[in-house]
Formats: C-alpha cells, sequence, structure tokens
C-alpha cells in the first residue's frame, strides 16, 4: 500500500512534468482598436428641491447637469452639446414650479470658459426682464460661476441666459413675412432632424443679396437686430421699395433650429459649428443655403452682398481686409451709420484670418464681394439694437442703390 505522502509526492512530480511538456503560450497580438469612448454627459431634464421644481421641458431648455445641495439650492454645472473643441457659451434655460412666494436659489458653473449671459426671467416665456443686480452675484467680468435668487410670484418663472425665441417663433415669423406684398416665405430645405429651414425671398432681379442668421443658437441678440433690420428692408417706404425694385433679397432667418429647439451653445445635431462649414458644406443647413445662392446664379443673378447677423460681447462689424473691400462699400456703410448713431458706439474689425470657414470669408473670397459679419452685444440695451438696425439698413440701401449696376 502506498502512502499519503508518497502519493502526494507522486502528484506534485506528475504536475511538474506536464508543465514541462507543455508547449509555450503563444503570444497574442495587442489589442489595437481603440479604447471605448464614454458617452458625453447630456444635461438634465429636471430637478426638485423639497416644493421646488426646476425643469427642461420646452424648446430651447437647458438645466445642465442640477445638483441639489444640502441647504436646498441647486448647482447647474452648464455643459456643452459635444466634447471639445467648441466655443464657450454657456447656454441655460429653465422654468421653476412652486409655491408662490418660495426662493429659488441657484448657482451657474460654467465646465467650459466662463458664464457669458447675465439671466433674466419671464412670467410668461414671451417677455423678459434681466434680474436686478442686487439679485445676482458672480466672480468679476467674466465668471466661472454666478449665483442668483428670485421669488416664485405664480405658476411658473421662466429663467434663461436670453429671451427665448423658438422655432415656433420663427415659424410664426415666416408666416408673417409671407403676408407683405412682393415677399415669399417657403421651405428650403431641412435640419439634420428634419426640422424646416425657410427663405423668405422677393421678385427676380439681375443682382441679389443674402441675409442670414442663427448660425448658434444663443445669439439672440443678433436675431433682435435682424428682425428689424429686415423689416426695415421690407417696409412700405419709399427708399425700401426703390431697394427692392433692384435687387432680389433672399433671407434666411434660423438656419440651426435643431440646435436651437435643444438649447445647444454652439452646434447643430451634426456636431458641427455651422459657421464654419462654409466651404465643406458636410451639413443639410448649409448645403441648402449655398444651393439657393447657386441656383440664382445659375439664372443669371449676380450676388452682391451678404450679411451674417451673429452676437458677441460687444456690439461690433467683421468685414473684410479693407485695402481689398470691393468699391468700399462697406467702411463707408459704416461710417454713414456711425454718424447718425452718436451714442451707440460700435467697432469696425477688418478680419484678419480669411482662412476660417465662415460665411464672411467664404462669400468673400469665392465671389469678391462685401461680405460682412453683424454682431451684437450680448447685454445692449434692447431698444437700442432696434433703433441701430433700423439706422444700418437704411443706409445699406442708400449706398447699394448707389453702386453701379454690372
Amino acid at each position: 500500500m502506498t502512502s499519503p505522502s508518497r502519493i502526494g509526492w507522486l502528484l506534485v512530480a506528475t504536475a511538474l512534468l506536464t508543465a514541462c511538456a507543455a508547449p509555450a503560450p503563444v503570444p497574442q497580438a495587442a489589442d489595437s482598436s481603440p479604447p471605448p469612448v464614454a458617452e458625453w454627459p447630456r444635461p438634465d431634464t429636471h430637478c426638485a428641491s423639497g416644493d421646488i421644481l426646476l425643469d427642461a421641458y420646452f424648446e430651447t431648455g437647458n438645466l445642465g447637469q442640477c445638483t441639489v445641495e444640502a441647504d436646498g439650492s441647486f448647482t447647474l454645472s452648464l455643459i456643452p452639446e459635444d466634447a471639445p473643441p467648441i466655443n464657450p457659451s454657456p447656454w441655460y434655460a429653465f422654468r421653476a414650479s412652486g409655491a408662490p412666494g418660495a426662493e429659488v436659489r441657484v448657482r451657474l458653473e460654467a465646465t467650459r470658459g466662463h458664464i457669458r449671459y447675465w439671466p433674466k426671467t419671464s412670467v410668461d416665456g414671451r417677455s423678459w426682464t434681466p434680474l436686478p443686480a442686487e439679485q445676482v452675484s458672480s466672480a468679476g467680468e467674466k465668471p466661472p460661476w454666478l449665483t442668483f435668487t428670485f421669488e416664485l410670484d405664480g405658476a411658473y418663472r421662466w429663467v434663461a441666459g436670453q429671451e427665448i425665441m423658438d422655432t415656433w417663433d420663427y415659424q410664426h415669423r415666416v408666416r408673417v413675412l409671407d403676408e407683405v406684398d412682393g415677399v415669399t416665405a417657403r421651405l428650403l430645405g431641412q435640419s439634420v432632424e428634419g426640422r424646416p429651414v425657410y427663405i423668405a425671398e422677393t421678385a427676380d432681379r439681375p443682382e441679389f443679396l443674402l441675409f442670414v442668421g442663427r448660425q448658434h443658437p444663443p445669439e439672440v441678440t443678433g436675431a433682435i437686430a435682424m428682425r428689424t433690420f429686415m423689416d426695415t428692408v421690407f417696409a412700405d417706404t419709399t427708399l425700401a421699395q426703390r431697394f427692392r425694385d433692384r435687387f432680389k433679397l433672399g433671407v434666411v432667418p434660423l438656419m440651426n433650429p435643431d440646435g436651437v429647439a435643444r438649447g445647444h451653445w454652439r452646434h447643430n445635431v451634426g456636431d458641427v459649428d455651422l459657421n464654419r462649414d462654409w466651404g465643406p458644406f458636410e451639413q443639410p443647413e448649409t448645403r441648402a443655403v449655398i444651393g439657393w445662392v447657386e441656383t440664382q446664379e445659375a439664372a443669371g443673378r449676380e450676388l452682391r452682398l451678404m450679411i451674417d447677423f451673429h452676437s458677441t460681447w460687444e456690439d461690433l462689424f467683421y468685414t473684410p481686409p479693407k485695402q481689398d473691400d470691393p468699391p468700399d462699400l462697406v467702411t463707408r456703410w459704416l461710417d454713414a451709420s456711425r454718424a447718425r448713431l452718436p451714442d451707440f458706439p460700435f467697432k469696425h474689425v477688418p478680419s484678419k484670418n480669411l482662412e476660417q470657414a465662415n460665411s464672411k470669408n467664404y462669400f468673400y473670397r469665392s465671389r469678391g464681394i462685401p461680405a460682412v459679419t453683424y454682431e451684437v452685444g450680448d447685454e445692449t440695451d434692447r431698444a437700442q439694437i432696434r433703433a441701430a438696425a433700423v439706422v444700418f439698413a437704411e443706409e445699406m440701401m442708400r449706398l447699394m442703390l448707389e453702386q453701379p449696376k454690372p
């Protein structure tokens, strides 16, 4: 009989011999596939603290990522729609509800850049008022955070970085323009998600002009200026009628309906800054507009001017370089407007970088025409924006009428 200890040694020896006889493991090729990419965070749709509810269940709504603090206040971490690089323009828009008289305390934190927009409130989503300075606290001129408080005085209180102008507002606007004598508003194309991109156009003429707006969703002051500017051009005045008798106009007031509806900072749903897609034309929104331009040109019409409406920190105009400004029209236009607007300071900034694929550079490089980015200050007084837009429109029409015909 073999002893247990001897059996143990036999098992060990057998295992060692087996291991020695076994073939060496085949080296495995290194996994060359990229590591999984974490999903980019999405904003929250609602957040509750006690009896107070914040929600973003409406077009343009964006809460960021909401945290309820121990004291019952809300911290909203504002995140862009896509991973960087992206222009840091943190947008927020939400609705607060709760018992009348309840105090709502909010801290905004910019995960990229700084807080750009001063909070504005509304009780109906249409009429907006900036929060008083005593209700707001921030860290300097371009703060990474901002806190504010307000009381609920009804069923709802809307809060947003700018006045809300959603896609429904533009659809109403298109119907209004379509009723103007000599103006036809129609569907030009569709966005990535299938939302309509409209154009308002006037009768065919040998020369035409293009006006576009709202490529960047939060840039509402540019939209306010564009609306008044185009109202002046479509007005029943002698100057405007002479202007429309000579020039065909194409007006695309909302180029990025998906970004507006979703409360984006900058991009469309294709993850693209549309004002960097002039030339590549990878997105359906820019393709729709350039298709309209090329259709006019194929019919023998000549593009004479392009204006693109935007918003930034201050009132200014980006233009082609002065030395290349065809008949110096843009400089004369802005100088004539400045003479009529002594209380509305603005800058004229001739571009140095003509390589960026924005609308101004594209039309200037490809057509050699005056092409302008009309920038409006984020917090410029709204009445001043409208008054200045009337002057800019009138002086533009006068100077264009003075230009020799091709």
